[in-house]
């Protein structure tokens, strides 16, 4: 990289940095509601060609920009380190401003005990979180627990009439333990709206907790996906006894279509609890904010926005459930010195009659993150769980070789060969029957390296054929 920043030319470098006017200018043909959905998520064959064609553009455009700044271009039959260059300066942007792997990072731990009368503090602190604080907030939550326990066995001897009653006064108990066990500072801004028919809330997600942070508030009913282990005890046995809740599988098809009519149908009740939606669909590090689903916007319902914005600096409330468990991420938390959140009720929202639920769900999501002081991205977190598409790949793959063969004048040659017919080539000039040898063999019988090695044997065949007609001709 240091090699390439001092070394590579500066016209080299103008022309990179017009590539975001490129992109800019690819981005007037691309529809609205391709961007709010992200790259790479299902559509139609025809917006997928459009996109594309449109990508393509643009690294086509950036690539012969820097054919025309560099002078190393005069020269058409060597080549040159900057052949390479357009997709190298490409991919190192890649790198440095990975926008996408900068949202699933948590912040890391910040060393500030660096002289010896603050490394006494630190571990004097260590030793009040670790050997006080958290004995008290475990002996309380262990102690909520059973009483829930106590709760749901005599749910069994009451009429059902009473049963829902119990459940939310279980839920609220529970809950109330969780917030004293992390010593949760919850500032609210704004008001809860009057609950009324097709309501949905919708909230940024950055860890399970969000659910804890919200429920202290008032009860809703939850959907998202579901779970096993400890968080799944708590979304069949705790949350499902006093609140309507809907749990899915967001890798099955069937489970997303069947949830949307349930969603629907639970909206219009208002004898439920309000609907809280997360449409991130995973867990986010409270600094980004990526693409909403438009699961809940497809419904013409009410959209409540919440933000929610945590304290960084007392405590890193994100949940990356890659690096740890849900036990250790609340362990985490009850051994922190306490979780600082701010929950913002916006103004509900309805959807605009020129705009689709994509856009929809666009526009509320850059309200929660100007609201929160997140920065908004359009990626779809789903993409953490998946590998990217090798069509991708193939595509700038297909850009960089036309662009070689109008480099090195082989479109033509190309061309010829195509129309030749398959025979010896004995009529060369210099009399070798390599390549007669190689095209006598099966395509199916040879290896990618052998099939490369025939096509290069065979282009220069033809190259041979066209300089001896040349020289006839000048002779």
């Amino acid at each position: 990289c240091i090699f390439i920043l001092f070394f590579t030319p500066s016209h080299s470098k103008r022309a990179s940095a017009k590539f975001c006017a490129a992109m800019s200018k690819m981005r007037k043909h691309i529809p609205d509601s391709m961007i709010a959905e992200g790259f790479g998520v299902s559509r139609n064959a025809e917006e997928m060609e459009l996109f594309l064609s449109c990508f393509d553009q643009a690294c086509v455009e950036d690539f012969e920009r820097q054919l025309q700044l560099e002078q190393s271009y005069d020269c058409t039959t060597t080549f040159a380190f900057s052949d390479v260059m357009p997709f190298a300066n490409n991919g190192f942007e890649s790198i440095v401003q990975d926008s996408f792997t900068q949202c699933f990072q948590g912040r890391g731990k910040f060393r500030w005990n660096t002289t010896w009368y603050l490394t006494v503090i630190y571990y004097f602190g260590v030793l009040i979180r670790y050997l006080f604080l958290f004995p008290l907030r475990l002996t309380v939550l262990v102690s909520s627990l059973v009483l829930f326990i106590n709760i749901f066995m005599i749910s069994f001897l009451v009429p059902a009439s009473f049963k829902r009653s119990l459940g939310a006064l279980g839920i609220r108990i529970v809950n109330s333990a969780f917030v004293f066990a992390f010593c949760a500072i919850i500032n609210v801004k704004g008001t809860i709206p009057p609950r009324e028919a097709g309501q949905i809330y919708v909230a940024n997600h950055t860890s399970v907790i969000d659910i804890v942070i919200l429920l202290s508030q008032q009860l809703y009913g939850l959907t998202g996906q579901g779970h096993g282990g400890v968080i799944g005890f708590f979304q069949k046995i705790v949350l499902n006894f006093g609140t309507d809740n809907l749990w899915f599988d967001r890798m099955a098809s069937r489970d997303r279509s069947a949830v949307a009519k349930q969603i629907r149908q639970h909206a219009n009740d208002v004898s439920k609890h309000p609907l809280l939606v997360f449409p991130e669909g995973t867990c986010v590090n409270n600094e980004f904010v990526v693409m909403f689903k438009r699961g809940a916007f497809d419904l013409g319902r009410v959209i409540v926005p919440v933000a929610i914005k945590y304290n960084l600096d007392i405590t890193d409330a994100f949940w990356n459930s890659k690096q740890s468990s849900f036990p250790a991420h609340v362990f985490h938390l009850m051994t922190s010195w306490a979780l600082v959140a701010q929950v913002s009720y916006l103004e509900p929202q309805q959807k605009r009659e020129d705009e689709s639920s994509a856009q929809f769900a666009a526009r509320v999501k850059e309200l929660i993150a100007q609201e929160a002081g997140l920065r908004s991205v359009p990626w779809d977190g789903y993409f953490k769980y998946f590998q990217p598409k090798p069509e991708y790949k193939q595509r700038r793959q297909q850009v960089f070789t036309r662009q070689l063969l109008k480099r090195f004048d082989l479109d033509s040659m190309v061309t010829e060969f195509n129309h030749l017919p398959q025979r010896d080539d004995a009529d060369d000039a210099d009399g070798s029957s390599t390549c007669t040898a190689t095209m006598a063999t099966t395509d199916s019988q040879l290896t990618p390296t052998q099939l490369q090695s025939k096509r290069i044997e065979q282009l220069q065949a033809v190259s041979r054929r066209r300089a001896m007609s040349e020289n006839t001709v000048v002779s």
